[in-house]
Order: C-alpha cells, then sequence, then structure tokens
C-alpha cells in the first residue's frame, strides 16, 4: 500500500512539474514573434533597434539599378530579400491585426506589430519601381548560401531582380498587392494618408498582375531553387481580389473572385482553385481566400466552402503527441504548417457566434497547436528561441551564430534569435537541436506569421496565463559576466583570450606606440601612436587564444596598456574600408592590473533595451 501511494505521488509531483513547464503565455510569445521580425531586417536600422546584435546592413541595396531597395527583411537564415514569401508574411501579419486587433492591444503589442508590418510595406512601395514594374529579390541564393556570413559582413554582390511587362511574375506581384491591401486596412484608422497611398500600390500591382501573367519563377529563376510556386498564379489573383474587395468595398474585385472560385475545374487539375485542405502558406492562399471571402460576403455557399475546408482539418493526421502534420508538407517546419493549418480556424471561429459548438471545437484545435508548440510537447522543448531554458539554441542562422567562419563556431548560437519559431519535430515528436538539421531547425519569415495570428487570437479569446516564473531577459552579456580578458603582447604578436564565457563575434585591440608597427589582421589604425587591428575569428569564453602578428620597427617597445572591443566591428561591403563602431561593442581597457569596462555599466547592455 504504501510502495503504491508513493509511486502514485510521484507521479503527481511529475505531472505538476510537467504542466508548471508548459506555457501558456500567449501575449508573451507575441512579443517574442515580433521581436523575431525585427532581428531580421535589412537596410539602416531605426534609432529604437531592440535587437543589440543586429546593426545596419546591405545599405546600397538596389544600386546595381539604380534604385533605392533598401529595407524589407531577410527571409530566414540567410541574407537574401526573397519577396513572395516576404509579401506572403506580411499579407498575414497584417491580417492578425485586422482580425485580432484587441489580442495584440491586450497584450501591449499592437505598436510593435504595425512598425513589423510598415517595415516590409515601405520597402514594397520602394520596389514598386514603376507602374507594371516591381522588384521581387535583392540578393543572389546561390551565391549567398555558399557564405556564413552575418548581413553586416557580406562582401559579395546582391543583385537586384524585377518583373515587368516582358517579364511578369502574377505570384509575386499578385501577393504584393494582397499584403498593401491589407496593411491599407490595419492602417486605415492610424495613419489614413499612408492608408491612401498603400491602397493605390495595390491596386496598381494587382492590375499588373492580372493583365500580365506569367509564373514569377520564369522571370526570375534566382528563386526557383529556393521558392518554386507549386500551386500556379491563380490563388494569389484570387487571394489579392479578396484583399482589394476588403480594401475597397467595389464589387469588381468580388467578381473576380468568383470568376476563379467558380470556375468548373477537373478534380484531377493540379491547378484547380476549389477542394484544397492543406495548410495556408506562401505557395498557396486558397484556404486564405475561402475564408475571408466568407467573412466579407457572409454568402452561405462562401460559408459553407471555409467550413468543410475547417473541418478537414480537424480530420488531418497528427503526431502521436498531437501537433497537427502533413505527410507531404509537414516534414520541413511542422511547426510552421501546425500553426498556419491552425490559424484559418481561429479566423473563421471568429466569425461565429459565441456559444456556437463549432467554434469551439475550432478554438481548442489553436490552443492545442500552440500548447503543443510551446511545451506540451513529448520532447519537452518550447519551440519559441528566447523564451525558456529549454528553447532550442542552434537553429540555422548566419546573424544569430555570431561567427563568420562555419568552421569556427559553436554548436549553439552565441546570440539569441529572439522569438523565432523554430522548424519542430519529427512525425514521431523527436526532435534535435542541430543547427545543420535545416528540416527542424530552420527559421523564416513566414514560419512566424500565422504563429503569431495564432497568440493574437488566443489572447483575444480570453484564453492564457500570464507565466509568473519566467523573466523574459533579452540582455547579453548581461552585468554578471564576467569582464575576463587576457591580452599578451611580445615582439612577433598579440594572443587575445576571454573566459568566464565572454564570447565575441569579431573583437579589436587598440594599442600605442611611437614606432612604425605593422599589423596581420584587419588593420583599422596604422598610424603612430594609435594601432587598431580587428579580427573575425571568434572568441569562445573558454580561453582558447587568438593572435594577431605584430612586426615593430626601430625602438619598439612591448605595449602593456591596451583597449579592447568585443563586437563592434562592422565590414558590409568588399569595397569600402572596414568600420570601426565602438558604441556596438563592449569596450575596455586592459592593463596588467586589470580589466575596466569603459562603458557605463547597467543590469544589461546596451541599457536602452532593459
Amino acid at each position: 500500500m504504501n510502495k503504491i501511494l508513493t509511486f502514485s505521488f510521484l507521479i503527481f509531483l511529475i505531472s505538476l512539474f510537467s504542466i508548471e513547464s508548459k506555457s501558456q503565455d500567449y501575449a508573451r510569445h507575441i512579443e517574442l514573434s515580433l521581436l523575431f521580425y525585427e532581428c531580421q531586417r535589412s537596410g539602416p536600422l531605426p534609432k529604437n533597434n531592440r535587437i543589440y546584435w543586429r546593426h545596419d546592413s546591405m545599405l546600397d541595396a538596389g544600386a546595381d539599378v539604380g534604385v533605392d531597395l533598401t529595407g524589407g527583411y531577410y527571409d530566414a537564415g540567410d541574407n537574401v530579400k526573397f519577396n513572395f514569401p516576404q509579401a506572403a508574411a506580411m499579407t498575414l501579419l497584417a491580417w492578425s491585426g485586422i482580425e485580432f486587433a484587441e489580442g495584440y492591444k491586450k497584450s501591449g503589442q499592437f505598436e510593435y506589430l504595425l512598425d513589423a508590418v510598415k517595415w516590409g510595406t515601405d520597402y514594397f512601395i520602394k520596389c514598386h519601381s514603376g507602374k507594371n514594374e516591381l522588384y521581387v529579390q535583392v540578393g543572389d541564393g546561390q551565391v549567398d548560401h555558399s557564405w556564413w556570413v552575418a548581413p553586416e559582413y557580406i562582401q559579395y554582390k546582391y543583385p537586384s531582380f524585377k518583373l515587368d511587362e516582358k517579364h511578369p511574375g502574377t505570384e509575386a506581384a499578385a501577393e504584393t498587392s494582397a499584403a498593401l491591401a491589407a496593411a491599407s486596412i490595419l492602417f486605415k484608422d492610424v495613419d489614413s494618408s499612408y492608408s491612401k497611398t498603400l491602397l493605390e500600390h495595390a491596386i496598381e500591382l494587382y492590375d499588373f498582375a492580372d493583365n500580365f501573367r506569367g509564373k514569377y519563377v520564369e522571370s526570375c529563376p534566382n528563386a526557383q531553387g529556393f521558392y518554386n510556386t507549386y500551386n500556379g498564379f491563380t490563388d494569389e489573383l484570387a487571394w489579392g481580389a479578396v484583399w482589394l474587395y476588403y480594401a475597397t468595398g467595389e464589387e469588381k474585385y468580388n467578381e473576380k473572385y468568383s470568376v476563379i472560385a467558380d470556375a468548373d475545374y477537373s478534380p484531377y487539375d493540379p491547378f484547380r482553385y476549389t477542394g484544397c485542405e492543406g495548410p495556408i502558406s506562401w505557395d498557396d492562399k486558397r484556404p486564405g481566400a475561402y475564408v475571408l471571402i466568407a467573412k466579407l460576403t457572409k454568402d452561405q455557399k462562401r460559408m459553407k466552402i471555409a467550413e468543410e475546408y475547417c473541418d478537414a482539418i480537424l480530420t488531418k493526421p497528427k503526431t502521436p503527441g498531437g501537433l497537427w502534420y502533413d505527410t507531404q508538407l509537414s516534414k520541413w517546419a511542422s511547426n510552421r504548417y501546425a500553426a498556419n493549418a491552425a490559424s484559418m480556424l481561429a479566423v473563421y471561429a471568429n466569425i461565429l457566434p459565441e456559444g456556437d459548438e463549432k467554434r469551439k471545437k475550432y478554438i481548442d484545435f489553436v490552443q492545442s497547436q500552440i500548447d503543443y508548440i510551446l511545451g506540451d510537447n513529448p520532447a519537452g522543448v518550447n519551440y519559441v528561441v528566447g523564451s525558456e531554458e529549454n528553447s532550442p539554441r542552434s537553429v540555422h542562422h548566419r546573424g544569430a551564430s555570431g561567427v563568420n567562419m562555419p568552421s569556427d563556431q559553436p554548436s549553439f548560437n552565441i546570440y539569441t534569435l529572439y522569438g523565432a519559431l523554430a522548424g519542430g519535430p519529427g512525425a514521431d515528436d523527436s526532435y534535435k537541436d542541430d543547427r545543420q538539421n535545416y528540416e527542424m531547425n530552420e527559421v523564416a519569415l513566414d514560419y512566424n506569421a500565422a504563429f503569431t495570428m495564432d497568440l493574437a487570437a488566443l489572447v483575444q479569446f480570453g484564453l492564457g496565463k500570464k507565466d509568473e516564473k519566467v523573466e523574459f531577459d533579452r540582455s547579453w552579456p548581461q552585468k554578471a559576466f564576467k569582464s575576463d580578458i587576457k591580452i599578451e603582447a611580445s615582439n612577433s604578436g598579440i594572443s587575445v583570450s576571454t573566459g568566464s564565457g565572454l564570447m565575441c563575434s569579431g573583437w579589436c585591440v587598440s594599442f600605442s606606440s611611437d614606432s612604425d608597427v605593422r599589423l596581420g589582421g584587419i588593420v583599422v589604425v596604422n598610424e603612430k601612436p594609435k594601432y587598431t587591428v580587428c579580427s573575425k575569428e571568434y572568441l569562445d569564453g573558454n580561453g582558447t587564444a587568438r593572435h594577431i602578428s605584430i612586426n615593430g620597427g626601430e625602438g619598439f617597445i612591448i605595449p602593456t596598456e591596451f583597449e579592447f572591443q568585443c563586437d563592434g566591428f562592422n565590414q558590409y561591403d568588399q569595397n569600402k574600408d572596414p568600420i570601426y563602431k565602438p558604441e556596438f561593442g563592449l569596450h575596455y581597457k586592459v592593463t596588467s592590473s586589470g580589466v575596466k569596462p569603459l562603458f557605463e555599466e547597467s543590469e544589461c547592455w546596451p541599457s536602452h533595451i532593459c
């Protein structure tokens, strides 16, 4: 009897621990998810940039074609701006702000949502360089993927790719139109002038997409190996029409939608519009169109199609632990597709009246998928980076890795890629936090879009609870990190190492000498009496030494006093001199008597993010 009681009590404790370790703080995760979009920003960053390890990058994007194409977002862990999936992500983010504004406001994140969407739409406006012109990519995917380098350190060319009348791309143009139309609704009561501008561009881009039809990967073949479109462009044409119907109220766009939606398709037609039972995605917009047109028209036929779609989603397979799993799609980024599938049920549930049985069923499904992602899973992993101690640390991301040589990096990322939704587990719920496992550990703009919508929906539905015991600390390095820096100099060189966990993705050393000195490494300043030399070699915080050669001239005296910069070295263009930015790193004075910080210490660094 005692043994049974003891065993039962043990099971109770295990169960209690499991419950406490599973987060349902949906509001906190909205904040994190929107921080991920800040991690992905390209161009000149704003002064209120909250991601301290990100700096200006691609400042001359579009220079090859004489057009300002700065801004926007890097797609994933690479340094390419793929506009097609970027636009798809912005459409969903804008829609989430329209549909679940109260969820964002309750979470204190509505203004950050507006910032996230506007960062994308400002860029799309730049890309719409002429009536029938649209730039759809900046960067060569093949070239970029052969380099492991943060965007701030890019030393290769990033060409611009354009659609026009002779080189159409209906999918990309129609999706960009949808993003701008959705954003125009989101900003209508916030900034009416901006909303009007967005809508003007949306209308013009839709006309371009419709009047000059063609597959965008045929006009931009560089994108084919990364974002090929598998189901044609009719879904984007329908999607764009629905959003313009929403934004303008003009019946002609509903009629355009109907022409596509009500066409007589063969059941074997791979590009048929009706009959989709998969998740909304960067490639397939049919589910979104089903649900949105039902919301706008309340037409019984449209409502029936949307409801049948939602019901079909509920019948699809799940992993043993309960994650929705499409046998064809989910092998790559299972969390993404589960969140995507849930998002349309969240929107449709919001259409249905309180007390409706299906409303509850759909909301329960949304919550089950989000709870799985946030830790209610057999692996015991919260898949949102930076959320908890058990969250992934090794997602596939060049910038967050903190180093610029693939052969010289730790298995985990030096920097925290706040809010990134890791790809997710396999069909058996297993997961490995390994940067080289792209299927499980890739991140991307589109991964977080529907996921953020789901979170906002759950907050608006009054679900979730605050994680009282979790302190969200986005600071690194903390004040608690010891300034453990060792610098040794001789006639032949300088040896640098860091301990106590003080990691540096790059570093610089400055010293004074009255003699002429030749330096190895990347020379920033080489004029007596001051010399500054930098290195991109990773300092691991475990005492591993790195070396820079010195060739001192006549009368050279070995320096005993140094200034040391952890990070803060930026070289974004091969044709420009390296840029040394002390404000971007931790700056110390190192002497024989010890190490003294040359910055104002606070609870975290930089203090403005605390």
